[in-house]
């Protein structure tokens, strides 16, 4: 026999006992019978909700009950087992039609075995528990909300700030941290310089760490362990996060996400519904200075963007590398009877034969090697389009279907457990009020998974129509900006910065061309 326990750190200290306490309960149960259970015996998930099923030490439990080397599990009550009333009920069928016992030794002011139940409103029991973790869950979020409406909820951590012991909603300016802070804007904002050069500057100039490195230095001085990456050199990424953050400039945005089912994922909220204060904090750099730094990113972004439209000297300056060597390929000359552009691997052009091959070619060669290409993936664009089509009209979905049918079949077994459960508590009672409660009880737990069911095979529907229509306009997409470059004699170099993400040349002359990573996974 084997012990599980579970605890969640909302329910610790104010409704349910802690790991040890459990422990203590079910090796007192065990002791009343003569029986057996060492501290290897047990099964513990601390701090992991009783929603989800995806436990770590639960589900190698269960893999060994499964497999035979389990016959019983003891726990202190239904709800350290779940708090997803139809996986639950599903949970014990199993256990009945394993002949594997699980024994709940305080449950409904007694022991429950599950081989031998007496069919008491387990099923009411298994509701109150999970409408308790939705309640909790509900009632988290809307303390959430209420902290971050007033400006006092603040997430993780920024780095050149630390948080009051005393008061975690409250930041200040960690002094060790304020010059890197500031020489980021004054080399950005007064120096003129580049995200990539600045990170060279404080990896070859200065000692400051990076946000990873200094977070992992004071996990350390706690005596903690940090577990996330650590990164040791400055990249640009970060200084991009740092000359974004308007923190800097003393204001706190907050109710940027939020999460609108248990243990579902964060959705990003449109700007105009966050909650801005201006100086909440003091400012290591001014408004002024903060707001000319995305002034200088947003004119370097346009010129960006402008700067492909205009005529370039070669079409394919930038995009080119060498195919035998893998660095760049510079743009050329050749004169023999006439100039023409041409190209030719720049490690041959600086260092000669020591470093690489001769790959001269002509501009014109490569143009005509890219039209051949793009009419053979035009043609495969073509019959994905029509194979699409065709699965549509076949019916024949599954590549994207299979987590939604996995849990409506969880939710049509548990349905079924869900009735068959209903009939036994209404069976074993004569009170009427008793039957009323379990009649109501019922009634909205079967409307919960009947419109779960529903909302799920909709979705299933819905889904696969939108994922073939999205991918056949993009396709649709692709093949038109081909055909623009097909009819043209001179390619546009925006449709080619869309399309193209390497053109690797050899010295053989042959060409080969390396779709972007979004249009090349349309097939």
């Amino acid at each position: 026999m084997h012990g599980y326990c579970r605890l969640s750190r909302d329910e610790d200290k104010e409704n349910y006992s802690s790991i040890e306490e459990q422990k203590r309960i079910i090796k007192e149960y065990v002791s009343s019978r003569n029986w057996i259970i060492n501290d290897k015996d047990f099964y513990i998930d601390d701090n992991v909700s009783g929603y989800t099923f995806n436990r770590p030490e639960f589900t190698k439990m269960l893999e060994k009950v499964k497999g035979g080397k389990i016959d019983v599990v003891i726990a202190k009550d239904l709800s350290r087992i779940g708090r997803n009333n139809g996986r639950v009920l599903v949970l014990i069928d199993e256990f009945k039609d394993m002949q594997k016992n699980m024994i709940l030794v305080s449950e409904m002011g007694g022991t429950y075995d599950v081989q031998n139940d007496r069919d008491d409103t387990i099923g009411i029991t298994t509701w109150f528990n999970e409408r308790y973790v939705k309640d909790c869950s509900r009632k988290t979020r809307d303390h959430m909300y209420s902290k971050q409406k007033t400006g006092r909820l603040i997430m993780g951590n920024y780095y050149g700030y630390i948080k009051d012991p005393e008061d975690i909603t409250k930041l200040y300016v960690d002094e060790e941290l304020r010059p890197v802070i500031e020489l980021i804007y004054k080399l950005y904002t007064e120096e003129g310089i580049g995200r990539k050069k600045i990170c060279d500057i404080l990896n070859s100039k200065y000692n400051y760490p990076t946000p990873s490195a200094y977070y992992q230095m004071k996990h350390l001085e706690r005596g903690r362990i940090y577990k996330h990456p650590v990164q040791k050199l400055w990249s640009t990424y970060m200084v991009r996060n740092i000359l974004e953050n308007e923190v800097y400039c003393g204001t706190l945005r907050t109710h940027k996400k939020k999460t609108v089912s248990i243990r579902g994922k964060a959705i990003k909220l449109p700007e105009e519904e966050h909650f801005v204060f201006e100086n909440h904090h003091e400012a290591i750099i001014s408004k002024e200075t903060f707001n000319l730094a995305q002034e200088i990113r947003k004119r370097k972004l346009n010129t960006k963007s402008t700067s492909s439209t205009r005529k370039r000297n070669y079409y394919f300056s930038g995009l080119c590398r060498c195919g035998d060597c893998g660095f760049g390929v510079s743009g050329i000359t050749i004169t023999r009877k006439q100039s023409q552009k041409g190209y030719e691997c720049s490690q041959y052009r600086t260092y000669g034969k020591a470093r690489c091959k001769c790959h001269e070619i002509k501009e014109t060669d490569i143009i005509i090697h890219f039209k051949e290409f793009l009419k053979f993936t035009k043609n495969k664009y073509i019959d994905e389009i029509n194979k699409i089509q065709l699965q549509t009209k076949t019916n024949a979905k599954t590549n994207n279907k299979e987590k939604i049918k996995f849990e409506i079949e969880n939710l049509n077994a548990e349905y079924k457990v869900l009735i068959s459960q209903k009939i036994k508590d209404l069976t074993n009672t004569t009170n009427e009020y008793q039957r009323e409660m379990i009649e109501d009880t019922y009634k909205e737990l079967e409307k919960n998974k009947t419109n779960r069911i529903e909302q799920l095979q909709k979705l299933l529907e819905q889904q696969q129509k939108d994922l073939d229509t999205e991918k056949i306009k993009r396709l649709k997409t692709a093949i038109e900006y081909f055909d623009d470059i097909l009819k043209s004699n001179e390619p546009n170099r925006y449709i080619l910065e869309c399309l193209i993400d390497k053109i690797w040349i050899y010295h053989d002359k042959n060409v080969k061309f390396e779709l972007k990573p979004d249009i090349k996974k349309l097939i």
